[in-house]
């Protein structure tokens, strides 16, 4: 599943995902392509709970991130408290529960699993969205399911510890370890008890109030992806959910290895996030995937 925000109503004359290689199994995205010549409503689309959302973010300079990213799609940037342009790395990590097809309640195909996300922010026609660099999945069926369309999918063992009470929405300790074959996720999360306000992270230029941060950082509308095929295709999928009240938490260790084998961060780095950002739950609606078409 894609993990953006609030997206339009899926577009039936868009170019459909490519079809998989007959080795491939089949699942809830093979599903999802086949109906995108002629989607019903509400047909054409995946829902899911993500739960335990961890979003943690980087400010790089844009000119070190724009290398990365497909080069009709522009970065999201802003500018830096020394004036220059900044683009925003985020590392996401979440537990998507009963992700299936929207009009089954009762999808015998429907998955759940763990997966953490390596993405840069991007807007394209006023549109915010992120290019997802990698994904890691915790189920194989997940991983082949999301491997139909999108080629930067891959496998990962998880191992996830939280401290505290998610049903009440109270966090003390956050845990996630993922090892894949390319590449290795480790995030160590505190989050202040009631009453220790004064230790909560002060709220980074250029963002004034948290909301505009959460906003920014958390509202995106669609999804971009190296598509599987055809070579060097870029795929899109718009995504929609509610606006996110997260809790802002402080980062003790973390390790991305995508990001510093690309030398886009450093160890050191990585302890300097600007911001360590979770939601307990929302629902998220994922629509029909399709080659994005970029104008000249």
């Amino acid at each position: 599943m894609s993990d953006a925000e609030t997206g339009a109503a899926p577009d039936p004359t868009a170019t459909p995902a490519p079809t998989p290689d007959a080795n491939v199994p089949t699942g809830l995205f093979a599903r999802l392509r086949d109906r995108l010549e002629a989607p019903e409503k509400g047909a054409a689309t995946i829902t899911g709970t993500l739960r335990d959302y961890l979003v943690v973010t980087w400010a790089v300079l844009a000119d070190t991130v724009r290398p990365h990213v497909p080069q009709d799609l522009p970065l999201d940037v802003l500018p830096g408290a020394d004036g220059a342009l900044t683009a925003f790395l985020q590392v996401v990590a979440f537990y998507g529960e009963n992700v299936h097809w929207s009009p089954l309640k009762n999808d015998p195909l429907a998955q759940s699993y763990h997966q953490v996300t390596y993405r840069v922010l991007t807007r394209y026609q006023n549109k915010r969205g992120s290019f997802a660099m990698r994904s890691y999945f915790s189920a194989e069926d997940a991983r082949n399911a999301q491997r139909v369309i999108a080629r930067e999918s891959d496998f990962a063992r998880f191992f996830v510890y939280i401290n505290g009470d998610p049903a009440r929405e109270t966090y003390t300790n956050y845990h996630l370890r993922a090892v894949g074959d390319r590449g290795q996720t480790s995030v160590e999360v505190r989050f202040a008890a009631e009453g220790e306000t004064d230790k909560t992270p002060p709220i980074p230029a250029p963002f004034a109030k948290f909301e505009d941060m959460t906003l920014f950082l958390t509202q995106r509308e669609e999804s971009y992806f190296a598509a599987s095929a055809p070579k060097n295709g870029i795929g899109r999928s718009p995504v929609r959910h509610e606006m996110l009240t997260p809790r802002l938490g402080t980062l003790g260790a973390a390790r991305a290895s995508l990001f510093t084998d690309l030398r886009l961060l450093t160890p050191d780095d990585l302890l300097r996030p600007i911001a360590v950002l979770l939601q307990p739950s929302f629902t998220l609606t994922t629509y029909p995937p399709r080659l994005a078409k970029f104008a000249d």
